[in-house]
């Protein structure tokens, strides 16, 4: 409660919760969940698993979730960027937690840029910085073993094609 408070001059954060779920259960709104991880605040293990847990149980397995790198800016010059073994590590926690879409943002060039089939593990988007290439989509379901992907994309409506 006083990360969000500190940093972000929130109180009361967890409205910002409520509204993702409520987006996604009464207006059928696609919602993902990014985290910036920022090394000594709010990157120990219970924190990423409380977040990992919180987006699968409240949003939902398939729901995305980025783990994204921070840089240091501004009044937080004294921390140093994001490790990438720390991202790995956030993404590792989203695994075990069951969550099927997990990114490492702001790494251009990392693996897990990339989507990949939860079912098969074939590539289904291929991701470089802004750049995608969608290679293994047919109307929200891998191409490749027809699992559903939950995807939407420009041109679609409620995750399929129009």
């Amino acid at each position: 409660d006083s990360f969000y408070r500190e940093l972000a001059k929130v109180t009361h954060w967890r409205g910002i919760l409520e509204v993702a779920k409520r987006a996604k259960a009464k207006w059928n709104m696609h919602v993902e969940v990014v985290t910036n991880i920022i090394p000594t605040m709010n990157d120990d293990d219970q924190q990423l698993e409380g977040i990992a847990n919180w987006v699968r149980d409240e949003l939902g397995e398939l729901t995305p979730w980025h783990v994204t790198r921070f840089y240091p800016h501004h009044h937080m010059r004294h921390l140093p960027p994001t490790p990438i073994s720390t991202l790995e590590h956030a993404y590792d926690i989203g695994q075990k937690a069951g969550l099927k879409f997990i990114y490492a943002g702001n790494v251009p060039g990392h693996k897990s840029e990339n989507t990949t089939c939860y079912s098969c593990g074939k590539l289904i988007v291929e991701r470089f910085g802004y750049q995608t290439k969608v290679v293994g989509l047919e109307d929200s379901r891998c191409k490749f073993c027809g699992a559903e992907l939950n995807f939407r994309t420009l041109g679609s409506k409620g995750g399929h094609y129009d």
